[in-house]
């Protein structure tokens, strides 16, 4: 049995000179939604997601305006940090006889991911929560407080139409009044990564060929996900191959891969 384990800790110190925080570049460091960027920002870990959030009132309650539209705060705000706090792999390989069964389980804890995904697809009605709401489904009711024309605030308390959830939903993608907030998620992940399950030819078998051993074993990659916190997505989905990390815009989940292996020695 074996087992490695990697973290690492960050902080941007300084930039160009009187910038505080970087982009970079654009078209890897935002998913289309134009509503998250991953961004470097000093007296921080590498890697900031930020993005528009729902407005806070100062006793904390969310806000909506009159049309029970979620209200963005304004600006981006920090929503979360794309670089995972650890990650690792447990091998673990069983002897018997001629049969041997290894395994390689990979995790990853912390790290948060913005899913882009599951932003475009609630706004189109393809997702479970998007069913909230809807003709013949459970209601969807939100409260907070909106604004009381004052410079205050009163109290929001309403039950949505299937017109006006369809509505909300949309809006939730908007660039001017999205809340990318509602769809950041923690990245944490195990997954079994490999099997493999092999046999070794007795020895009197090859006797009377030029082999000394055979082996034949069949193997599994990318078999299955033991834990996530991402639904509907790949935690490990990712929009670019730059090092943004935190990005997810309908990115392919890992192939499941099966194989036979026959390894000879002479």
């Amino acid at each position: 049995m074996s087992l490695n384990f990697a973290k690492n800790n960050s902080e941007v110190v300084q930039l160009i000179e009187g910038q505080t925080e970087f982009i970079g570049d654009a078209f890897t460091a935002e998913p289309r939604t134009r509503n998250v960027f991953i961004k470097q920002i000093v007296g921080y870990p590498y890697g900031m997601i930020t993005g528009k959030a729902q407005m806070r009132a100062p006793n904390g309650e969310l806000v909506y305006n009159s049309d029970g539209v979620a209200q963005a705060a304004p600006g981006y705000v920090i929503l979360g940090n794309g670089v995972p706090d650890f990650t690792g792999g447990l091998n673990n390989s069983v002897t018997w006889k001629q049969l041997n069964l290894s395994f390689l389980i990979d995790f990853k804890s912390g790290g948060d991911i913005f899913s882009g995904t599951n932003m475009r697809a609630t706004a189109q009605g393809f997702t479970q929560q998007s069913l909230l709401g809807r003709a013949g489904e459970a209601p969807l009711i939100l409260t907070g407080v909106e604004p009381d024309g004052a410079g205050g605030y009163k109290p929001f308390n309403k039950t949505y139409t299937p017109g006006e959830a369809q509505n909300y939903w949309a809006q939730l993608q908007s660039e001017g009044n999205g809340a990318a907030d509602k769809y950041i998620y923690d990245a944490s992940f195990i997954k079994l990564r490999q099997l493999t399950l092999g046999y070794t030819l007795p020895g009197k078998i090859l006797t009377k060929t030029p082999i000394q051993s055979a082996m034949i074993s069949f193997v599994g990659r990318n078999l299955a996900i033991l834990h996530k916190n991402t639904p509907n997505i790949d935690p490990e989905s990712t929009y670019t191959s730059s090092n943004n990390q935190g990005l997810d815009y309908f990115g392919f989940p890992a192939t499941r891969q099966y194989g036979f292996n026959l390894r000879l020695t002479f």
